[in-house]
């Protein structure tokens, strides 16, 4: 099968690699459409392990074959996942290829009002963004958990969404939208974006929208909310966390944050803390991730499996809407070329915004609200 694999010189080319069997619980898919995420592209360019990987997370398909035990699927099913792919430092499967193998109960049905395009953005970054707002902030979901929560005593609780405009701040607002307190009241929602898509969050159930590139911004995310009680860094760049953590009410409070070492912890108010923790932990396996070895825990893994149950459980569509899809050109093989290109391997804030820095192609634009899309 065609596949895309690391390649000396710090890249992927699509390569021929036998087709891969389903073992016990588990499931092989034909891979009709993969979405991209920036860690796809980071560790392209800057791999943790040598050559001959599969890269690749997000995948959508029709399930190709059963592994012994499998009683979850049936052939020609519909399904979305994601794969680890080559991220760690240990060998894990990726799915930018023909066919891909993943274990039965952590795919995702597709809704037939959803396409297979849809449907490859939810499965990693729908799952981050759960794992921001119900585990790292310990907000109680709208679905079962292994987590116990501790009752949430604001009447009307806060929550910012710093840079809800990417595709993991689009499904956190997908999310809290649906938070109440266990009084039955909903959560505030604030989030910073530029302000060309202010309408577009307003419809989210966003109460107000802040310019991220106002200096004054943290200060009037406070004065508007009196104080936020929870956030979500859907960037951790540089300042980012700083500056949301000065938008806390009185006593402080955690922020649960992206990415691990890339934000400044100078300037972090004290009694706010950044919490981080790998989207992978739920996949339930031992990983060797940023030359850490990141232990499996089950419980995480028993949450994706609840959260994808959820996620499954309508025959019509997703309890949360999937991102908006670009469509990009050229199947696997322009992935590298274009895909990680415009996401390239450094951070988001210092990607070129120019619209012809790319080319004059329209697919080649900077990326803004949608997630990248190709068709395997």
């Amino acid at each position: 099968m065609r596949a895309l694999v690391t390649a000396p010189g710090n890249t992927a080319t699509i390569q021929d690699i036998p087709v891969p069997e389903p073992g016990a619980n588990e499931i092989r898919i034909k891979v009709h459409s993969v979405a991209l995420n920036p860690v796809d592209a980071l560790y392209t360019f800057n791999p943790p392990a040598p050559p001959g990987r599969v890269v690749g997370s997000d995948i959508a398909g029709t399930v190709d074959k059963l592994g012994p035990g499998v009683t979850l699927w049936r052939v020609g099913d519909r399904v979305a996942s994601f794969l680890q792919g080559a991220t760690s430092g240990n060998e894990r499967p990726g799915g930018f290829a023909e066919y891909a193998v993943v274990e039965a109960d952590l795919a995702i049905a597709i809704p037939k009002e959803v396409s297979f395009d849809q449907a490859a953005t939810v499965p990693l970054c729908s799952l981050t963004a759960a794992q921001a707002l119900f585990i790292r902030l310990k907000i109680k979901p709208p679905f079962p958990s292994p987590f116990t929560y501790v009752p949430e005593s604001a009447q009307s609780p806060t929550i910012l969404i710093y840079s809800a405009m990417t595709s993991l701040g689009l499904f956190v607002s997908e999310l809290s939208k649906l938070l109440r307190t266990s009084a039955g009241n909903p959560y505030r929602i604030f989030a910073t974006a530029s302000p060309k898509n202010l309408d577009k969050l307003l419809q989210l159930g966003v109460e107000k929208v802040f310019d991220y590139r106002d200096p004054e911004w943290p200060r009037k995310v406070r004065a508007a909310s009196g104080g936020i009680h929870y956030a979500v860094d859907c960037i951790s760049e540089g300042d980012s966390t700083a500056n949301i953590s000065q938008t806390y009410k009185e006593g402080g409070g955690t922020i649960a944050c992206i990415r691990k070492s890339t934000w400044s912890k100078d300037n972090v108010r004290e009694d706010v803390i950044g919490i981080y923790s790998s989207v992978w932990v739920g996949l339930g396996k031992d990983i060797i991730y940023n030359n850490e070895l990141i232990p499996a825990d089950p419980s995480w893994r028993e949450f994706t499996v609840e959260f994808y149950r959820w996620l499954s459980s309508s025959t019509d569509r997703f309890p949360i809407s999937p991102n908006p899809v670009r469509l990009m050109p050229g199947g696997l093989g322009r992935i590298v070329a274009d895909g990680f290109t415009l996401l390239g391997s450094a951070k988001v804030i210092d990607r070129p915004m120019d619209a012809n820095t790319h080319g004059s192609e329209p697919w080649m634009k900077p990326i803004s609200g949608e997630k990248l899309v190709y068709r395997a």
